[in-house]
């Protein structure tokens, strides 16, 4: 079936799902049609959801994704990309080369799965016993496979260049640093970089959102260590008790929030682990906590620090007993270029709908290694909406799958719209 899309300075024949431009090279207007790749990736959405589903049956681990690694460089390779695999670990990189001069822009998606249980009855859960994808890693691979098709078939309309990054180990591993480390954008320079995160639960489905600045928190780790000497229940005079220590140490982490960080820079402190003893009348000779630190400003960071070296240090003296702390800075915060961000949201505007775009007011106070990149170039996440009744990192997570086609064609659309000279910059 062949039909005609009209648009502002631009008409197009719509031919089976491909999109031909009757004046592709004339400049100003939208060049390419976003109602035309939303039917071209619904033309090929089994394909998309297949990748998903296989990915999701067949989970990996950080630096593990070897299956998954071959197949994106498979796919890449069958499309016509210049490909080149193992980047800091299992990255792939996909490559393609326009016929007009523009920008070099890049697209992410993070391939690795976390070590969780499945719970869901999905047809395609998990094959791999204790490894699951709950954070929607195996459909952002889809949605950018199936852009990288759409991208592919308008080689001769491009501008510029696109690269494409399949990486490893989001899941507290830092791929993206690995890659960076690995020569990512010394050999695959870029003007500017997108990643998208699907998120059941917390967004609407078929909605977007992002936010200029400080989009998600930096994510730190903390482990307190508490040696005392144990000894039977009923004489702890001749014991050095560690668990009033340990009671004094959680009070004291839970209070640094709500005394010691300035209320209008956000902070979360959340223990997530702890532990002491084996034996009900038996005083331990050890405790111990550990837990996680979410911060936006470097200030907050190390306010927090301090005071927990502080707080182990003064309750150890008080309680006689040895506290040890081991503080691990992790992923920093991401950064949304402004500029970028700023006409990344209107550009969504015009593919989503104005009621389906969310500027978000506040960041996200969870992590991503996104972060990274934002460190090194300019960059823009953005968040879509799925529908889901459990979130991500829940054993029972999963997402209605119609967001893919739709993800895969907003991700080459933008891809394509930003190649024009000067558009973002």
């Amino acid at each position: 079936m062949t039909r005609k899309v009209y648009h502002a300075k631009n008409t197009y024949i719509v031919f089976h799902g491909r999109i031909y431009s009757l004046l592709a090279n004339i400049g100003g207007g939208i060049l390419y049609d976003m109602e035309s790749f939303a039917i071209a990736a619904e033309s090929f959405q089994d394909r998309i959801i297949g990748w998903r589903r296989d990915f999701h049956a067949n989970p990996e681990l950080a630096y593990q994704e070897y299956r998954t690694a071959g197949i994106v460089a498979g796919v890449l390779e069958n499309l016509g990309y210049k490909v080149e695999t193992g980047i800091g670990g299992t990255g792939v990189v996909g490559k393609i080369r326009g016929a007009f001069p523009g920008t070099t822009r890049g697209l992410r998606a993070d391939m690795d799965a976390l070590p969780i249980m499945e719970e869901t009855d999905l047809t395609f859960r998990s094959r791999n016993e204790g490894v699951m994808h709950a954070c929607c890693h195996d459909g952002h691979v889809a949605m950018l496979l199936g852009a990288a098709e759409m991208i592919a078939q308008q080689k001769e309309q491009l501008k510029g260049e696109i690269v494409l990054i399949f990486q490893p180990a989001e899941e507290g591993y830092a791929g993206a640093q690995k890659m960076i480390d690995d020569g990512l954008f010394k050999k695959y320079p870029v003007d500017f970089l997108f990643g998208h995160h699907i998120m059941p639960v917390i967004l609407p489905h078929d909605s977007i959102t992002t936010r200029k600045g400080a989009f998600t928190a930096s994510s730190d780790r903390f482990h307190f260590h508490i040696k005392g000497f144990g000894g039977h229940a009923s004489m702890p005079h001749l014991t050095r008790d560690p668990v009033p220590a340990l009671q004094s140490l959680v009070g004291g982490v839970n209070s640094i929030t709500s005394r010691n960080t300035d209320p209008f820079d956000q902070a979360v402190i959340s223990i997530g682990h702890i532990g002491a003893g084996s034996c009900y009348n038996a005083i331990p000779d050890s405790a111990f906590m550990s837990g996680s630190v979410r911060t936006l400003s470097e200030q907050s960071q190390q306010l927090i620090q301090k005071r927990m070296t502080q707080l182990a240090n003064a309750i150890g003296e008080a309680h006689e007993v040895e506290i040890s702390m081991e503080y691990k800075v992790n992923y920093p915060t991401l950064f949304n270029d402004e500029n970028l961000t700023g006409k990344t949201i209107e550009l969504s505007k015009f593919f989503w709908g104005e009621d389906k775009v969310i500027e978000k007011q506040n960041p996200f106070m969870g992590s991503e290694d996104f972060a990274f990149y934002s460190r090194s170039v300019p960059c823009c996440f953005l968040m879509i909406g799925a529908e889901g009744e459990y979130g991500v990192h829940h054993p029972k997570m999963t997402f209605d799958e119609s967001i893919l086609p739709k993800g895969a064609a907003w991700q080459a659309w933008l891809a394509l719209e930003s190649g024009k000279v000067g558009l973002l910059k």
